[in-house]
């Protein structure tokens, strides 16, 4: 059973963006059916680590596509990604070291964050980059 249902009230209304961040979600629901499951330590680390992996390619999307378009609440956008980056990389040395476990508090802050930085600041990017969408934004680093 899903933490998060993607749905229309998440998108942002750009293309790369919404993919992305439908992903995101995916991620953070397996996530949570492996730590719901208790079958395998390995199973939550590989999945964990396929999260951190992928938000850091979407934030780093996301900050070349601020760029592009001269966001102005860049600054701001870009300490709440490094503010998750720091916290998710915390939760995964005390998982990988045996120092920590990855709980439901854990389960629902990476929820709550992923959600309210969607439908907060993700979704001021988004209005911003469709308002100028003179300049090329289609972007891929990977």
């Amino acid at each position: 059973m899903p933490i998060v249902t993607w749905d229309g009230s998440l998108a942002v209304g750009h293309e790369m963006i919404d993919q992305h961040h439908e992903h995101l979600v995916e991620l953070l629901n397996r996530t949570y059916d492996e730590f719901c499951d208790r079958k395998s330590r390995h199973n939550l680390e590989a999945v964990l680590d396929e999260l951190i992996d992928y938000a850091t390619y979407h934030f780093a999307q996301e900050e070349v596509l601020m760029g592009q378009i001269d966001f102005p609440a860049t600054e701001e956008h870009l300490g709440e990604h490094a503010f998750f980056i720091r916290r998710i990389d915390e939760i995964q040395k005390e998982f990988l070291s045996g120092t920590g476990a990855i709980s439901l508090e854990i389960i629902t802050f990476l929820k709550d964050w992923l959600v309210n930085h969607i439908s907060q600041k993700d979704t001021q990017l988004g209005d911003y980059a469709n308002a100028h969408q003179g300049k090329p934004v289609i972007i891929d680093l990977g």
